[in-house]
């Protein structure tokens, strides 16, 4: 049941995503998107459908006009890399998108991504294994 109101959830989102950018595209001249999508974590419990789904997300975006830019299975300095790229071409867009499909923390307030090497002992480790949004 839960499983299959995840993928009923993860649809709905994926239609809802795409008619939204249906119809912002005719208006928009020039549209970023940054992809990412992790699975296969080293220290962390696999997840089995992020990278899958990133890579629908930036099929779709790219049939959509997007410049993508995408990343999948990262480790952090992939991740930083990628996103140094996207903060690139990002700059004179229109519309600049991010989607991101695997772990991701909250600690006191603050939003983080976790590369698939991310190995987190504590909190104090945050800042040299996670990346902060």
């Amino acid at each position: 049941m839960i499983a299959c109101f995840g993928s009923a959830l993860r649809a709905i989102g994926l239609v809802t995503l795409s008619l939204l950018l249906t119809l912002t595209a005719a208006n928009a001249e020039r549209r970023v998107a940054l992809v990412l999508g992790n699975s296969q974590y080293q220290h962390a419990p696999a997840l089995t459908n992020p990278v899958r789904d990133a890579q629908a997300v930036a099929d779709r975006l790219e049939k959509l006009d997007f410049e993508v830019v995408s990343g999948f299975d990262l480790t952090k300095l992939q991740t930083q890399t990628t996103i140094a790229q996207f903060a690139k071409q990002v700059r004179g867009a229109d519309i600049a998108l991010f989607f991101y499909a695997g772990h991701g923390l909250q600690v006191s307030g603050s939003n983080y991504l976790l590369p698939v090497d991310a190995a987190l002992e504590d909190e104090t480790s945050l800042d040299f294994e996670a990346v902060p949004v």
